[in-house]
């Protein structure tokens, strides 16, 4: 028996331009983060993954969380057997991954993915004041950014996380005046998200 197609969720990239921007990099968004979630919630459906991954007209929207602990950022490393091969060997500051359907609760689907893919990633599950939205990441230079839109959030962890799945990553706490954004090692999103926390600190 064939194994059904992963579900994720997005939005039609013409809904990203109506209720975010036409914008290439990054968008900063002083949002809150249940106000910032709801504005995609009623636009937003689930497709299968395969097909998505094809058509850049519509955006898988991904939580792309950075963590904080005592003023270092967690920064990780994608090993082979992570499941996005276009991203093998990056670093990344982003915690995140693809919104499937969840379970019903009273938070939002993207604020119910990101937690749930924090939990799997490194045992934390923020409560949404935890949350602060930075903004938004679009990169169409790339292939894995033309189907992909960020959602771009930092968490400042109470408790320093561990990495739990050891199979898939490792990990480092480094502080940001440390990381070079012109490093080509970075995954795109993570270049973007690193000079925009870098130029805000330094205006």
């Amino acid at each position: 028996m064939s194994q059904e197609p992963e579900q994720v969720w997005g939005i039609p990239r013409q809904d990203m331009i109506d209720l975010i921007g036409d914008f290439q990099g990054f968008l900063a968004d002083s949002s809150d983060v249940l106000s910032s979630c709801l504005r995609l919630e009623n636009q937003g459906s689930f497709r299968d993954r395969p097909a998505a991954e094809e058509d850049p007209s519509w955006k898988q929207v991904i939580p792309y969380v950075c963590i904080e602990f005592e003023g270092q950022i967690l920064v990780l490393q994608r090993l082979a057997t992570q499941g996005e091969k276009r991203l093998h060997g990056k670093k990344s500051i982003g915690v995140g991954g693809h919104v499937n359907p969840e379970k019903e609760g009273s938070l939002p689907l993207l604020l119910k993915g990101l937690r749930r893919e924090l939990e799997e990633e490194i045992g934390l599950i923020p409560e949404p004041e935890d949350c602060e939205v930075l903004g938004w990441i679009n990169d169409d230079q790339t292939s894995v950014g033309q189907v992909h839109l960020g959602w771009a959030v930092r968490v400042k962890a109470k408790n320093k996380p561990r990495i739990v799945e050891t199979d898939r990553m490792t990990g480092e706490w480094v502080s940001l005046k440390d990381l070079r954004p012109d490093d080509e090692n970075w995954e795109s999103w993570s270049s973007l998200l690193i000079r925009h926390m870098k130029a805000v600190i330094s205006a």
